[in-house]
């Protein structure tokens, strides 16, 4: 009987979801279920990891027994990672757009759940990374798990994908519109795209679950600001032009670092995890601030209690090695956070100087250490808008939008002369995934219907007889024709359908009374994507391009061929 009724249970439901509206209700649904688990997930392995460092005391100089169990946990997830889940390696970022773009947003719920196993592993060893990628992907495995089980539309589980992407992390940093932003800008790679309102929704929920069960505090403690002469700008525009030098730098670092320890090791990536994790125990005896995401070393710096240019020094130099070495080794783990800790130490290092140089001149360390943040992460992750909302949801400080965007875009345009694309980008590349890149998307978006049509319209008054168009077009090689009256569109016609007519003799009918009437028409502003779409959809050969002021007039042609020819190709009809 239970078997029957089961059955019957999902036959119902096969059923009900192939009704689009049940379908969006569903998928609504879920937005909110998402969302709350998000917040779940990132406040778990926030808790977890953080039980698992202070037990191993891993987060201090190593000890012989914190070797030992930071070892033993790496070497756990290094070994599940390396040899049975390949795909729970980095930071996770990369998994997902490869989801979405090759896999229609499907990742199996095992992955998922041993995304998180090796994350907690390898972040509680005191592995120079952090937890908020780790975080994302897990959101979007647990999104895509949901979206697969009640048969969605492959459309709706790559939302889903996305919006378990920014709930877990608007969770994890605390930072609902970042999450949105980071998740449209980065991942989704449109910032236009429908799915923004889930998006949101998953975020707002997943930062109120994550508020009640951590707390409705900001990042890091909210810094007094204050722009006393626009002449200080100038000094913060530096710490991105530092930036955008050693954010390409640090990439370039980890890219031969993988290189290396393949040419190295043959391929024994379990042997680079544990040489790696060696170094950075030798490194927490010099600083101890370089283990783990950086957190509060981020705290102290944002608080001035860091004032050393000495200390700052040599704690970005090793941060910088650490986390290279870290990222490169490919063990499961995020760089938000290492990364804003280096711009941190870049920016007040920068400001210590300033203020070595001039000395009666008062300069914001704390200022310049949040600059750098944003500059820094700008330059390695690509995300201009992103660090700029971030920096500011984490702080609560309106008054270092303005140092913040300036040295930003200065960080972002420079460092892309540098380095083309984001550390994702380019370990994926490196690794032979090619990544759609937002000139993908953008590409047909950009250029528009004008770009490609033919003005110089050939056209048939509505008037002629069908013997007189005929004759007319024996000499033209096109397929098809506008008609006009009195200079208006009034319908279009196509050569077969005017041999037809001639065939049939009906030699004395005007070609406004077998032309089509129904005319799909495109306007000379509208994208090319959208001049795709139309010829699909509706299954014509071209679209007669018409005013916005008035739609009746005619002011070009445009066809797929006019489109594939302005990118320099041309098709050939075969023989």
């Amino acid at each position: 009987m239970y078997r029957i009724s089961n059955f019957w249970n999902q036959r119902v439901l096969k059923y009900l979801l192939k009704n689009s509206k049940t379908e969006e209700r569903t998928y609504f649904f879920l937005t909110l279920i998402v969302g709350l688990l998000a917040a779940l997930v990132a406040v778990g392995l926030h808790k977890t990891t953080h039980f698992l460092v202070h037990h191993f005391k891993t987060h201090q100089e190593m000890s012989a027994l914190s070797f030992v169990l930071g070892g033993l946990a790496l070497f756990i997830s290094g070994y599940l990672t390396t040899r049975h889940f390949p795909g729970t390696s980095g930071s996770g970022i990369p998994g997902i757009r490869v989801a979405l773009a090759v896999f229609h947003g499907k990742i199996t719920f095992l992955q998922t759940v041993m995304k998180f196993i090796t994350s907690v592993l390898s972040l509680s060893s005191g592995f120079s990374l952090g937890r908020e990628g780790p975080t994302a992907a897990i959101a979007a495995g647990v999104g895509s798990y949901f979206g697969q089980i009640f048969h969605l539309s492959k459309k709706k589980v790559k939302a889903l994908v996305a919006i378990g992407a920014a709930g877990g992390i608007a969770a994890a940093f605390n930072t609902p519109i970042a999450a949105v932003v980071f998740t449209l800008e980065e991942i989704v790679g449109d910032l236009n795209a429908k799915v923004l309102g889930n998006i949101i929704i998953s975020s707002v929920i997943a930062s109120v679950a994550a508020h009640l069960l951590m707390g409705n505090n900001p990042t890091f403690e909210t810094l007094a600001f204050e722009l006393k002469h626009p002449s200080e700008l100038i000094y913060y525009i530096s710490v991105g032009l530092f930036s955008s030098v050693l954010g390409p730098l640090w990439t370039k670092s980890v890219l031969w670092i993988r290189d290396f320890n393949l040419r190295l090791f043959k391929g024994h990536r379990l042997t680079i995890t544990m040489v790696t994790f060696c170094i950075i125990a030798l490194f927490s005896h010099i600083h101890p601030e370089v283990l783990g995401s950086g957190h509060d070393t981020i705290e102290e710096t944002l608080k001035s209690l860091i004032d050393d240019w000495h200390f700052l020094l040599s704690l970005f130099c090793l941060k910088f090695i650490a986390t290279s070495l870290c990222y490169g080794s490919g063990v499961s783990g995020g760089l938000f956070l290492p990364t804003l800790l280096m711009g941190a130490t870049l920016g007040a290092l920068c400001g210590n100087l300033f203020q070595l140089i001039l000395p009666n001149h008062e300069f914001q360390l704390s200022v310049f250490a949040l600059v750098g943040m944003g500059s820094y992460f700008v330059s390695v992750i690509r995300a201009p808008f992103t660090s700029i909302i971030m920096i500011f949801e984490m702080t609560r400080n309106y008054p270092v939008i303005l140092p913040l965007m300036l040295a930003n875009i200065v960080s972002y345009y420079l460092s892309s002369k540098l380095h083309n694309g984001s550390i994702y980008e380019s370990i994926s590349e490196q690794d032979g995934i090619h990544l759609p890149t937002k000139d993908d998307n953008d590409i047909l978006e950009n250029l528009i219907v004008e770009d490609a049509m033919i003005q110089d319209v050939v056209t048939l008054n509505a008037k002629l007889t069908v013997a007189e168009a005929a004759e007319n077009i024996k000499s033209i090689p096109y397929s098809g024709f506008p008609i006009l009256r009195n200079g208006l569109l009034v319908g279009m016609i196509s050569r077969s359908e005017i041999n037809q007519a001639v065939s049939k003799e009906l030699y004395d009918k005007n070609l406004q009374s077998i032309a089509e009437k129904k005319i799909i028409t495109i306007y000379p502003d509208q994208s090319l994507m959208v001049a795709f779409h139309k010829l699909n959809r509706f299954h014509v050969s071209r679209l007669p391009v018409v005013s916005r002021i008035n739609d009746k007039k005619i002011i070009g042609i445009i066809t797929a061929e006019n489109i594939v020819s302005l990118f320099g190709y041309h098709v050939t009809k075969g023989k």
